[in-house]
């Protein structure tokens, strides 16, 4: 019971975790042109490029300029209808952390002055923002579980072939096993004629050539089916290496799929967390 409570609590910090890294806030930042006040939100990504596109995207298109400098935007007159129906102008740049996140910083201004918490546009630069890092993060978050998802597949698959292949060994194992059984009657069979045969022919009683005829026949047959059997229990035996083998690795890649399972869940915990 505490186990599980305790289990339930870091499964809760850690959705607690995942929501908390899509914030917004109002900051300063030095960009290429000067440091200014902005607004700051985390993303999922460290793919500047990604970023950047997914902003523009946002743009209303023939609408002002959008200049690219060092990997920074400088937008003139352009329009973003979810936060004004005015023309803005903004800087974006993107600042890549060290847990393979990024921070997106974008200054925005409206007929010269620049949105801070006291602008009449604020809440929507702020929303626009917070859906923006949502939508980015959303995308980068299913490609990775998609990713792992086909990681997990691949490995269930290993598992269903090896134990195809220890299904089929098996059967080949009892076939031989059936077989064995069969030739040892047919070469007790055998060997009981060959006795006769070497008797006749020890005693000289009988038609000899005809004798030695069916010896040689008898010997063939002895000899092919001595052969067969042995070929059958060296059979065996590699199948019985083959399935303790194949065992082996089907234990070690169900121990795997606990592991990956366990990484397509935080990652839809994660996915979870940003909506």
């Amino acid at each position: 019971m505490r186990k599980n409570t305790v289990i339930l609590i870091l499964i809760l910090l850690t959705n607690f975790a995942f929501a908390q890294q899509v914030k917004v806030e109002n900051t300063k930042y030095k960009f290429i042109s000067g440091e200014k006040h902005a607004l700051k939100v985390n993303i999922f990504t460290d793919d500047i490029k990604d970023i950047l596109k997914a902003f523009q995207k946002e743009l209303e298109k023939e609408v002002g300029t959008v200049t690219e400098q060092k990997k920074e935007l400088i937008l003139d007159n352009v329009l973003i209808k979810s936060i004004t129906e005015d023309k803005i102008d903004a800087y974006v740049a993107v600042k890549k952390m060290k847990d393979n996140s990024s921070e997106l910083y974008v200054s925005f201004e409206i007929n010269n002055e620049i949105i801070e918490p006291k602008s009449k546009a604020y809440k929507q630069a702020e929303k626009f923002m917070e859906t923006l890092s949502k939508e980015i993060s959303i995308v980068v978050i299913e490609k990775e579980l998609e990713k792992e998802q086909k990681n997990l597949k691949k490995l269930q698959d290993k598992v269903v072939s090896l134990e195809d292949k220890n299904k089929k060994l098996t059967q080949d194992t009892k076939d031989r096993e059936e077989d064995i059984k069969k030739n040892q009657s047919k070469l007790k069979e055998v060997s009981e004629e060959l006795k006769e045969v070497n008797k006749k022919m020890n005693s000289g009683k009988g038609k000899m050539d005809k004798l030695v005829k069916d010896k040689e026949k008898l010997d063939k047959d002895h000899e092919k089916l001595t052969d067969k059997m042995s070929k059958d229990e060296k059979k065996i035996k590699d199948n019985k290496k083959d399935i303790e083998a194949n065992e082996k690795d089907i234990e070690n890649l169900k121990n795997d799929i606990k592991k990956q399972e366990k990484v397509v869940s935080e990652i839809n915990d994660k996915r979870k967390a940003v909506k």
